[in-house]
């Protein structure tokens, strides 16, 4: 499958990935004394419904759809409106309203059962922690991503148990504060799919290679 081009955003935030991938560990130790760090944890908490006087700021998760043939949209970047967040003081992330379509989209095709079940399945939350690896205007976020669990689902005339997306981690996002807005830039990058204990198969094997990872990004905007 043929990929010349990627979107501007999304190469920054793969590279970033690739350089922080190689950091196993950090902690408000890191050039961040605990007062600056807490009063960041302050001021990024809170709900994201999506600012409405900015729509580039609109809450919005951008995918990689290779399904896409508009002229127009040669890097194949489609996305959804549907997410809202949180962040709260103990450095957790909440996104809510990621849609099975979107999960399910680069699904392998020999897996049709199993897609169709996930986009036919309630919206997901995804949940992670998070560190601040350096604070500013704009601070730079290491994210945790947790797995999304699909405890039962029915396909191929059988009940499955404990489907799981697991993520890559951690992946680099980062927190702009302004005078008027609070944003948030949020990639996750879906890695492999489970039933059980036993791999089924992969959606994106190697987030550092640019032309894999993108099949497995969710990239999520969220504003205040």
């Amino acid at each position: 499958m043929e990929m010349r081009k990627i979107n501007k955003l999304f190469a920054i935030v793969l590279c970033c990935v690739g350089a922080m991938s190689l950091v196993s560990c950090i902690d408000s130790d890191d050039g961040i004394d605990s007062k600056t760090y807490q009063q960041y944890l302050t001021s990024i908490a809170g709900n994201y419904a999506g600012a409405t006087s900015d729509y580039r700021y609109e809450n919005k998760l951008k995918f990689y759809n290779d399904t896409i043939t508009d002229k127009n949209n040669p890097n194949k970047i489609d996305s959804i409106m549907s997410v809202m967040g949180s962040v709260r003081m103990d450095s957790s992330f909440v996104i809510t309203g990621v849609q099975g379509k979107v999960l399910a989209l680069n699904f392998p095709d020999e897996y049709k059962d199993l897609k169709e079940a996930i986009e036919k399945a309630p919206d997901q939350t995804i949940t992670g922690k998070f560190v601040f690896a350096s604070v500013g205007q704009t601070s730079l976020m290491m994210l945790y991503p947790e797995p999304i669990v699909y405890p039962e689902l029915t396909y191929g005339g059988q009940t499955h148990k404990n489907i799981t997306i697991n993520f890559w981690g951690p992946s680099g996002g980062y927190f702009t504060n302004s005078s008027y807005i609070r944003v948030l830039e949020l990639p996750v990058f879906m890695a492999y799919v489970y039933e059980g204990d036993k791999k089924l198969f992969s959606i994106c094997d190697d987030v550092n290679n640019p032309s894999k990872a993108i099949y497995g990004q969710l990239f999520v905007t969220l504003s205040r």
